[in-house]
């Protein structure tokens, strides 16, 4: 009885679910489909009931997948000179699909439908073998779009049947499948997920599903709402489907979405099927490619590829000026930058005025022109390497000069190091003119760097009225010099909040180590060095100490020790693999060393006892291998890692899983699961199978964000997070840099850049000093008689006048500086020989200072001897532990400021008046200005030397609250929010640094969802929409990120009514972010 009972719960359970499913997910999508277009003129949305006729949707029996009827009229209404049997033919061609795969068929479907097909010949004028279109892409109004729900589909070979919840339909065609999920399904999109690989029978099952609907399918939704995602037929696992939560052009408020914030699929519908969208996505965001498995993967761009084409378009058709065609686009590391440009060359191609353009794309790296490449053969473009600077008649139209002379609007990819006439870094000649034609276009990969040099100038120069668009995951104020604006933006939180990117957790840790015979080792050092007077020996400690207690054999086999512990427990369980950033190039190779000592170590102890269960045989097979620069003058030990044919092998079996091979060459194997740099695949280096770096080298900024954000690839199944552990006390540096970028993206987001980037620097005036600073030298020069630049003698004789080399040290340096700010502008070019020239001069200057300058060569390697044998480790010990790089702790810490004193009545008016004026800017500040106000007055009253200097102190308190320290918030947006949480849970009183964390999250936090809540136009008339967002406000502040926070529960209601009141008062500068 009671099992009846349970029955009839479960099914009554089932049949609310559906009910709840078809109210609040499908018929929703349905509208908004007619709202998009699809039910207007010969378009259709269509409901069907679960008891439904084939002639219900157009078919005659329920194991046909195409709507023959509208499949028929659309050719016709596209190519209408066909005749019937023409039509047949064509219909047949597309429909006959029986034998191959699934995604055989599925591609060789799609490539019909983007390039078309032919027939003999055109019956009413006699063409032969015209073109025949089975999509109008250009003109939407000459398709048909057609969407049905509960779409019936027989099961081959059975009498049962699969219904989607809604399937999609161009021109007959079921190019879309959908799978709607009720809300209150535990786990709606996995088992939605589910749910479409059943029905494809991509399972391993048979007699499951029907794979012919999937075989003309280009998208998969799965949605229950307030969550939906896209993915394509080989997106078997939720975590490569992806949210579109942009649906550009469009903005959310061109959606109809109630009350509140439009949700997920509210977004997904307007930005991936509106007519013109969705035909876009197939024709141009849509690729085959191989993945890193080696097996072919269908891929349908994400929505900030889509937004930033689509941006990046816009500004080539409209911009009258080189500059104004061209920007930076900031997309965060992982977000698939190169795959954008490609879709971009892929959109230009389909524009007529585009079409003719030459696009060169320029990296620094190989291994980013080696990516370059693979990604555009992916696409299907040939893509033409510069292999040399000039032309040599065994390869013709294979060098750089010869590429980017033509006019031909072909691909080309260049290395930045090419644009120089010698051929060597330390001799860059003037480059010549090569195409001055303005339809050429410089896509630059990792803009931030190495764009500014004589290489940078060179490439101006050979390219004058090219238009440039850097690619960048960070960009920095050089970048916004060259580029001078923002064209688009996707920073690390939001790619990590789509999913795009994983969260990176950080741990720290210090090694200790001590001299235990200081007495011997200062004596050693006496003995190498005693042909050094003491001011050189104070500069040999200074110059090299450091790198060489790095560098030393004992810190680097106990840090490999507690790495290898960490790898072997942690990472290589999931078959994942790890990257070690060393300090230096001899560093890196005694790591290899330690790293396989402690290898051979680990396996020995797990064989005695292995508690984890972890594959030993696998990590037996495991090996270390260095990735590392050369120099024609190196050490043996360091020679044998700077081939490239080893760097390349090495790099494809660490991109391999473990007992994996490369399908080109067999002998290359998965069992790299350590690489080890110094500089080298730091950037631009992309291998989902990396999931931890260990970082034992001091990086800052730009470079500190590229290196930490390697191991952050989405990749299979187990890899949730990326790993950075670091050995070397980076901590303090990425707070900074990742604070550095979060105010940049603010100052992005709301246009603030716009009216600055182009008066960063005035570049008349950089030229204008680089002209003056020359003219000073050579009055300089003239003045003392120097006219001709290659006479050592003269000048060495000048410069025996300590007064003479103290000018000229200033002169040159100035010059100097001003001849650097001006690079990479090509005019900085006509002032390079006498820059050479005044440079080799200078060296002569500088052998008569006496300041003790002497050559540092050899010395590395001296020091790192005597560490070697006297610095003996003493543990290594976890400074921070295991912590998001995005969460509360990486703020900075809290400053005072100090005041200045006036008169106390003139104080007390001008404090008053100022808090009555601004009162509505930020009320939580300027009130506590008020009652600190009233407080003095209170606490001193009658002792007027005394409240004369405690007003002063707030006026200047006042004055100054502009260089207040805002711990990376915006003063305006953020910061009234900041004070609610420090006077709410703290009552006014000094934070301490993780009080100041966790306000400065939680505060990041809110600011966010009050972006996302008050873009509703009406929002403060409409109380459902206030119900809500107070709703939200409070998730977060329960959220168990924050709700340790003194007093945040029972003080919630508080702080959401004062935030609602701010946000009000403060509604347009919240929502001028966005």
């Amino acid at each position: 009885m009671i099992l009846t009972n349970d029955n009839k719960y479960e099914e009554s359970r089932r049949k609310q679910l559906k009910i709840d499913e078809f109210n609040s997910v499908e018929h929703p999508f349905m509208e908004q489909l007619k709202e998009l277009g699809w039910n207007d003129d010969a378009n259709e949305v269509i409901e069907l009931q679960m008891q439904q006729l084939p002639s219900d949707s157009f078919r005659t029996s329920f194991s046909e997948v195409v709507l023959m009827p509208k499949l028929r009229k659309a050719l016709k209404q596209i190519n209408d000179f066909l005749t019937d049997s023409q039509i047949d033919e064509v219909a047949n061609r597309i429909t006959a699909y029986q034998g191959g795969t699934l995604l055989e068929n599925n591609e060789c479907i799609f490539n019909l439908l983007v390039e078309g097909t032919s027939v003999s010949r055109n019956e009413q004028t006699g063409e032969q073998s015209p073109s025949v279109r089975y999509i109008d892409f250009d003109h939407p109004e000459n398709n048909i779009f057609t969407a049905i729900s509960q779409f019936k589909v027989a099961i081959p070979g059975t009498d049962h049947h699969i219904i989607p919840d809604i399937v999609l339909f161009l021109n007959g065609l079921p190019i879309v499948v959908v799978e709607a999920k009720s809300p209150k399904v535990s786990e709606p999109l996995p088992e939605a997920i589910d749910q479409l690989m059943r029905y494809s029978e991509q399972r391993g099952d048979t007699g499951e599903g029907n794979p012919a609907l999937f075989q003309y399918n280009q998208f998969l939704i799965v949605t229950c709402r307030n969550e939906a995602k896209a993915g394509t037929i080989t997106t078997h696992r939720e975590k490569y489907f992806y949210r579109w939560t942009d649906p550009y052009p469009m903005t959310l408020n061109d959606l109809t979405h109630g009350q509140s914030a439009p949700n997920d699929q509210q977004r997904l519908v307007a930005g991936m099927l509106s007519l013109q969208n969705l035909l876009d996505i197939i024709r141009i965001f849509t690729i085959f490619s191989i993945n890193d498995k080696g097996k072919k993967i269908k891929i349908v761009c994400r929505y900030q590829q889509f937004r930033a084409v689509k941006k990046m378009v816009k500004r080539l058709q409209e911009g009258k000026t080189k500059e104004d065609r061209g920007g930076i686009l900031w997309h965060t590391q992982g977000s698939g930058k190169s795959l954008t440009m490609m879709f971009l060359v892929r959109q230009m191609q389909l524009i007529t005025a585009l079409q003719s353009w030459k696009v060169v794309f320029v990296t620094d790296r190989t291994q980013l022109e080696e990516q370059l490449g693979e990604t555009g053969g992916g696409v299907g473009f040939n893509l033409k390497k510069a292999e040399f600077i000039n032309p040599r008649a065994d390869k013709p139209m294979c060098s750089l000069k010869e590429l980017l002379s033509t006019n031909t609007s072909d691909l080309v990819m260049a290395m930045i190091h090419k644009f120089q006439e010698s051929g060597e870094l330390d001799d860059i000649q003037i480059f010549p003119v090569l195409n001055e034609s303005p339809k050429v276009l410089i896509l630059t990969d990792e803009a931030h760097r190495s764009q500014f040099s004589l290489l940078g100038a060179n490439l101006e120069r050979a390219l004058p009225n090219a238009t440039r668009i850097g690619f960048t995951g960070t960009p920095t104020s050089k970048t916004e010099r060259l580029y001078r604006d923002y064209i688009d933006s996707y920073t690390m939180r939001q790619s990590i909040d789509d999913g795009v990117t994983l969260e990176i957790i950080y741990q720290g840790f210090t090694h200790n180590a001590e001299v235990e015979d200081k007495e011997g080792m200062d004596k050693k050092f006496e003995d190498v060095f005693s042909d050094y007077n003491i001011q050189e020996r104070m500069q040999i400690l200074g110059f090299g100490s450091r790198d060489a207690y790095l560098d030393s054999e004992d810190t680097i086999r106990e840090k490999a020790k507690y790495m290898m512990d960490h790898y072997v427990s942690q990472i290589f369980p999931g078959g994942f693999k790890a990257q070690i950033i060393a300090n230096s190039r001899i560093a890196a190779v005694r790591y290899k060393r330690m790293i396989e000592d402690a290898l051979k170590a680990k396996i020995e102890e797990l064989e005695n006892n292995n508690p984890l269960s972890i594959n030993i045989d696998r990590l037996r097979k495991v090996r270390a291998a260095v990735v590392i620069s050369g120099d024609r003058n190196d050490e043996l030990e360091i020679k044998q890692y700077t081939d490239t044919n080893y760097h390349k092998r090495s790099i494809k079996s660490f991109k391999l899983p473990f007992d994996g091979e490369d399908e080109e060459d067999p002998t290359i194997k998965g069992d790299v699961g350590i690489i080890i740099v110094n500089n080298m695949l730091t950037t631009g280096f992309d291998a989902p199978i990396e999931q931890v770096l260990y970082l034992d080298r001091v990086l800052v900024a730009h470079n500190l964000l590229q290196a930490i954000t390697r191991p952050n690839r989405v990749g299979e199944e187990g890899k949730d997070f990326g790993f950075v552990v670091d050995y070397v006390g980076i901590g303090h540096h990425l707070k900074k840099a990742i604070d550095y970028y979060d105010e940049k993206q603010g100052q992005v987001d709301t246009d603030e850049t716009d009216g600055t980037l182009s008066t960063i620097v005035n570049e008349e005036e950089f030229l204008k000093e680089l002209k003056n600073t020359h003219a000073a030298i050579w009055d300089f020069l003239k003045k003392n008689g120097l006219t001709d630049l290659t006479d050592e003698d003269a000048f060495y004789d000048l410069f025996y006048d300590e007064d003479a080399r103290a000018e000229w040290l200033k002169l040159y340096g100035e010059f100097t500086r001003a001849f650097n700010a001006v690079l990479p502008r090509k005019e900085a070019l006509d002032y390079l020989m006498d820059w050479k020239s005044f440079t080799e001069i200078n060296a002569l200057a500088l052998k008569h200072l006496r300041d003790g300058r002497f050559s540092m060569k050899g010395i590395p390697q001296k020091l790192r001897a005597i560490a070697d044998v006297y610095l003996k480790s003493k543990g290594i010990e976890e400074k921070v532990a295991p912590i998001s790089i995005i969460s509360e702790k990486f703020t900075e810490e809290v400053k005072k400021r100090k005041s200045e004193k006036t008169k106390a009545a003139a104080t007390e008016h001008a404090i008053r008046n100022y808090i009555e004026i601004n009162i509505d800017e930020d009320p939580e500040l300027f009130a506590s200005f008020s009652k600190a106000l009233e407080e003095i007055l209170k606490n001193f009253m009658g002792n007027w030397k005394k409240i004369y200097e405690e007003l002063e102190k707030l006026r200047q308190r006042i004055r100054d609250r502009e260089k207040e320290n805002t711990y990376g918030l915006d003063r305006k947006r953020q910061m009234p929010f900041f004070r609610i949480f420090k006077s709410e849970l703290y009552n006014d009183n000094d934070l301490t640094e993780d009080e100041v964390s966790k306000s400065v999250a939680l505060t990041i936090n809110i600011v966010e969802k009050l972006q996302t809540e008050l873009r509703l136009l009406g929002f403060w008339s409409s109380t459902p929409a206030q119900n809500h967002l107070k709703g939200e406000l409070q998730k977060i502040l329960l959220s168990p990120d924050f709700c340790s926070m003194p007093g945040i529960v029972t003080k919630r209601q508080e702080i959401i009514t004062r935030i609602m009141e701010v946000a009000k008062t403060k509604h347009s500068t919240i929502i001028s972010e966005i």
